[in-house]
């Protein structure tokens, strides 16, 4: 392979036009964030993708086309903050030159993998542009819709949004001293209330480690992925039919293998499944949403709450909430559903607030349980005080402490063993040296 070298000017792809567009602009640019390389005579370049962990390999055709395109028709430029790209002057040839041949290179900053994310001649990135990117490029430029999400928390429009859904005491909690404004879901409030530095470390510094997830977690997420895929596929026709896995020894979905009995089992999950589909039944005029994010705006404490249901469907008038989990043994019943999932407790205190409108009366949360030879399903009534009451309970609890914390302290404990940032925990490293060698 060629050897290639740093180079330090940004490749820029930039179109001045004569008079403004239909838009109103007269000046475009494109450029593409990463590292870039090129060999010594300017035939080959190179633009690495950094990842805080390892390689990220589930990019768009979209995201790698447009970045491609920049590598190989970008022209070494430089600009002042806030300013127009312009090409840096005096340049040998070698730096200006258009390559023949472009490359993007995913790196895993956190283990220090990488893998080659495409390689392609001149010709092939302009086909591949032209197919994927320009038409994400020109929703991009034309959209006007305002989509609610973790990027509210910077918006400056905020306070004048009418499609955020406010939702005072969304949390459960008293308006606290101003802090910044933050976003949050149950998983955060769940990592934060196990270990806050396990939060921190995850959550806001984005730091996890490179090493295999469990077996049964990543069954958890085939599964998930396998009927995603399907409730995007069957619409309002249900799984009551659907054929399962065709070997199933051995299927994936979603970018999860699985082999074994692992295998076996994640198929017998998606058998039960079948039986207990929400979507078995349901009448054509009723609106489905497969893993749709729901974003709601807590102004008393100025917290943007994030949630995304497994599924969401209307039924009668009212709208159904679906999580589904997948476990090895059932639910302890000495523990309410809500403390052992606290994303009911927010689903039940959303739906509460009318983020999805609708007959509030046949509106619920539901909670499928996949297991490996058995399912169940358990309801929750977002309109009956009690429910919202003990829904009011468990957040407060968790966001509580969430809301005041700035210290972010570890709590050391048996499942560190298996923390996805132990390896920047010296306290959990620590616990765990403590043990007999069978308990770590």
């Amino acid at each position: 392979m060629v050897r290639t070298h740093p180079v330090p000017d940004e490749w820029v792809v930039g179109q001045l036009l004569r008079s403004p567009d239909r838009r109103g602009a007269t000046r475009y640019e494109q450029t593409a964030w990463g590292r870039r390389y090129a060999s010594s005579d300017g035939g080959i370049r190179e633009l690495w993708l950094l990842s805080f962990g390892t390689v990220k390999k589930e990019r768009s055709s979209a995201e790698l086309a447009a970045a491609a395109h920049t590598v190989a028709f970008g022209v070494p430029s430089t600009a002042g903050y806030g300013e127009p790209y312009h090409p840096v002057e005096g340049l040998p040839a070698t730096r200006t030159a258009r390559p023949q041949r472009v490359r993007v290179v995913g790196v895993g900053c956190g283990d220090g993998g990488s893998a080659v994310l495409l390689d392609w001649d001149v010709e092939e990135v302009r086909e591949r542009y032209t197919e994927h990117a320009v038409p994400a490029l020109s929703r991009a430029v034309d959209g006007t819709g305002h989509v609610p999400g973790s990027s509210c928390v910077g918006c400056k429009a905020l306070n004048g949004c009418t499609t955020l859904h406010r939702a005072p005491g969304v949390l459960a909690l008293p308006p606290g001293r101003p802090r910044l404004r933050r976003s949050v879901s149950a998983s955060d409030l769940r990592a934060h209330d196990e270990c806050p530095a396990h939060f921190h470390l995850t959550r806001q510094l984005k730091l996890r480690s490179p090493r295999p997830e469990s077996a049964a977690i990543l069954r958890g997420r085939a599964v998930d992925a396998w009927l995603n895929e399907r409730h995007a596929a069957l619409s309002a026709r249900g799984c009551q039919h659907m054929a399962g896995p065709e070997d199933p020894g051995n299927w994936s979905a979603g970018g999860h293998a699985l082999i074994g009995d692992e295998a076996r089992t994640g198929a017998r999950m998606l058998t039960e499944h079948a039986a207990l589909c929400p979507l078995n039944g349901l009448g054509p005029g009723e609106q489905v949403r497969v893993q749709p994010q729901l974003t709601c705006y807590d102004p008393e404490l100025d917290v943007v709450v994030i949630a995304t249901p497994d599924l969401l469907h209307t039924r009668g008038g009212g709208w159904i909430w679906r999580e589904t989990k997948t476990a090895g043994n059932h639910l302890w019943e000495g523990r309410s559903l809500m403390r052992t999932y606290p994303q009911l407790a927010l689903a039940v205190l959303m739906m509460a607030s009318g983020i999805l409108g609708g007959d509030s009366r046949r509106s619920r949360v539901e909670l499928e349980m996949l297991y490996p030879n058995d399912g169940g399903l358990e309801e929750l009534d977002p309109g009956l005080p009690s429910i919202v009451d003990e829904a009011r309970t468990v957040i407060a609890e968790m966001a509580g402490p969430w809301l005041r914390d700035t210290s972010y302290d570890p709590n050391p404990g048996r499942r560190c063993g298996d923390c996805e940032a132990l390896d920047w925990c010296r306290p959990g490293r620590e616990y765990l040296a403590t043990l007999p060698a069978p308990s770590r």
